[in-house]
């Protein structure tokens, strides 16, 4: 199995690595925020492992092989190999959200002994919601064009596709610009729209 990583996420953790050697350089962060810091990545980057985790482990349930793992702004997507049934993708995509669910599920009684493991919880949860958005290129799209595929055939899944990650990223991108002129600093769903429709765009190609 190949790993391939997009430029565009190459250059975002190459970007965040520098900020933050100069930010430990020249900045006033102390010791503790560095390891608080540190311990809210390696969260992120454990759930996102779960979740990636949780579409190989139906993969390889189903016999299903796996010829790369690309890495990109939203984390890791798999590439199959070979033509699959659409039932089997659907199962494939859909065991990325149920392990971050069930990870979320688990780690939230343990949060009161320490809070990063209420971080974690959180992260998971959230990373299984956005991957449920029915954009295509998420979970959530590949979730929706298998279903509709099984039972309202090819034309009327991707029909349907088109319009629900148009009408979400269109909602999205204004919700995104009111909170943007309305708060000034939340930048983070503005972002967030954008990193989907370039994401989006790169498929398309």
């Amino acid at each position: 199995m190949r790993i391939r990583i997009s430029p565009t996420a190459g250059i975002c953790i190459g970007g965040t690595l520098l900020m933050g050697v100069l930010s430990y350089r020249w900045g006033d962060r102390t010791a503790a925020e560095l390891r608080q810091s540190a311990g809210e990545l390696l969260a992120v980057a454990l759930a996102a492992l779960i979740h990636e985790l949780g579409h190989m482990l139906v993969a390889w349930r189903r016999r299903i092989p796996v010829r790369a793992l690309r890495l990109d702004l939203f984390g890791a997507r798999m590439e199959l190999s070979g033509m699959i049934s659409y039932g089997a993708e659907l199962a494939v995509a859909s065991g990325g959200p149920l392990a971050s669910f069930l990870a979320a599920l688990t780690a939230y009684p343990w949060g009161a002994a320490r809070e990063g493991i209420y971080l974690f919880s959180a992260v998971s949860c959230g990373l299984g919601l956005l991957n449920l958005l029915p954009v295509r290129g998420m979970d959530g799209g590949r979730i929706l064009a298998c279903f509709l595929s099984l039972t309202a055939g090819e034309r009327a899944a991707e029909t349907a596709l088109r319009l629900t990650t148009g009408i979400t990223l269109g909602g999205l991108w204004l919700l995104s610009v009111y909170a943007l002129l309305r708060v000034g600093q939340t930048v983070s769903l503005f972002a967030f729209t954008l990193c989907l429709l370039i994401r989006l765009l790169s498929d398309e190609k």
